[in-house]
């Protein structure tokens, strides 16, 4: 019997490649040093699909040459044991993804480069001394070795945030916020250990009284962490996913409610606020045990003048110069920057008809692809991408108008980012742009 109720505690709170949010994507300048970094610092594995040497090479075609893919693919070990039944293997890929990837033919019509996004990152967190908005692009990992992460980053110099905020309850948590290598990737290690005086060389600061770090749902889960025997075998301390967030412009935030809710079929799980213009809205999806949040803050928030609307309103320039109007089309170098819910719970119907209505942009496959039913991708308002891995019986209108064999999966030196899909002429007829 224990081993039992502990089997199903670990499949509800690991989210993986078939269970829940599996993983988190960005379009990266430089994925190996970006894998190399994470390696580094946090409990990784290669995923067993991986490209050799994380360089995937895409064949010469008539239109084109040989060209290659950098990737830097990793998931975090999970614990798979209780007290006294030693460590069991996992399976490739078996845990939440962490992935860079730079797929150099594909395009960003209309748009920044990569590089300039990163370029702005650097602009913003710079020595990451001061709180900036863009620090709410991240992933949310509760971790009882916070001090132990902080002494690692200290000890090579990397430059970290760290802040204290309160869950509603009042329970103190601490924060430890890491930019990955020159990357968009935000990582926030969070804990409800706090950083004792000697633990950590960076000043710790306090987040206003009103401002959560964590939803209510998440604060239950990391109660069952504490509370569980998980034992964690690696010498790097445990990291279990909480939240995919993005900082978010006003605007796009009166947008969510209907698109996760109302379309998606998610459950709003928290919505705080508080008088000085900060807001946090948090989403889950059905079978999911990770959120989905949006933080806006004011414009002020963020140094320079590309504010978190200019990085929405550039992500949605490029989807409808490159995919609305040619779903098939995967030439989109910012479908790079999504997450992905893998499900069998969701209402794959209600997203398929609200998709239809409200000409959400979207990207199809074949229904063998990863999204299933001719669905692949969805991009929500704010211009990043969901890889919708869900059981679809039906497809979006303009799935069904074209058949395109996009539909293998990654598999040893194979990637089917290769295929470049049916694009509007003028992409088709286009000079290759490397960004």
């Amino acid at each position: 019997m224990t081993r039992f109720i502990f089997l199903l505690f670990v499949q509800a709170v690991a989210q993986e490649p078939g269970n829940g949010i599996s993983k988190s994507t960005y379009s990266c300048n430089d994925p190996l040093a970006a894998k190399a970094f994470m390696v580094k610092y946090f409990p990784t594995e290669t995923p067993g699909d991986e490209c050799t040497n994380d360089i995937c090479t895409c064949t010469a075609t008539s239109s084109s040459p040989e060209w290659y893919i950098q990737q830097g693919r990793i998931y975090i070990q999970k614990p798979t044991s209780f007290a006294g039944e030693g460590r069991r293997l996992q399976s490739p890929g078996n845990g939440f993804g962490l992935h860079c990837v730079n797929v150099s033919n594909h395009l960003t019509t209309g748009g920044l480069s990569t590089a300039e996004v990163e370029d702005h990152f650097t602009s913003k967190l710079g020595d990451m001394t001061q709180f900036d908005s863009f620090m709410d692009f991240s992933v949310t990992f509760y971790t009882s070795g916070v001090a132990k992460y902080a002494a690692a980053f200290d000890k090579d110099k990397v430059p970290y945030y760290t802040m204290t905020s309160q869950d509603e309850t009042g329970q103190s948590y601490t924060s430890l916020i890491v930019r990955v290598a020159k990357t968009q990737m935000i990582v926030e290690l969070t804990s409800k250990k706090s950083l004792a005086l000697g633990e950590t060389q960076r000043a710790i600061h306090a987040a206003s009284p009103s401002e959560r770090r964590v939803s209510a749902r998440a604060s239950a889960m990391i109660e069952e962490l504490d509370n569980s025997k998980l034992q964690w075998p690696w010498s790097k301390p445990s990291m279990t996913a909480l939240s995919v967030n993005r900082a978010v412009s006003a605007s796009v935030l009166a947008k969510l409610d209907d698109f996760y809710v109302s379309g998606m079929g998610t459950k709003k799980v928290s919505d705080d606020s508080d008088a000085n213009g900060y807001t946090r809205k948090c989403y889950l999806w059905p079978g999911s045990t990770v959120d989905i949040c949006f933080t806006n803050r004011d414009d002020s928030s963020t140094k320079g003048d590309w504010k978190v609307a200019d990085f929405e309103n550039m992500l949605n320039t490029v989807h409808k110069n490159i995919v609305v109007g040619y779903p098939y089309c995967s030439v989109d170098k910012w479908f790079d920057n999504h997450y992905a819910i893998d499900s069998m719970k969701a209402d794959t119907s209600t997203i398929v008809s609200y998709i239809n209505k409200n000409n959400v942009p979207h990207h199809c496959a074949s229904s063998s692809g990863s999204g299933g039913g001719g669905l692949a991708y969805a991009f929500d308002p704010t211009g990043w991408g969901i890889q919708l891995d869900l059981s679809f019986s039906t497809s979006p209108t303009d799935c069904n108008a074209v058949s395109q064999n996009s539909s293998k999966n990654l598999q040893g030196t194979y990637n089917p980012a290769c295929e470049p899909g049916t694009c509007a002429s003028s992409l088709g007829k286009a000079a290759p742009v490397l960004v």
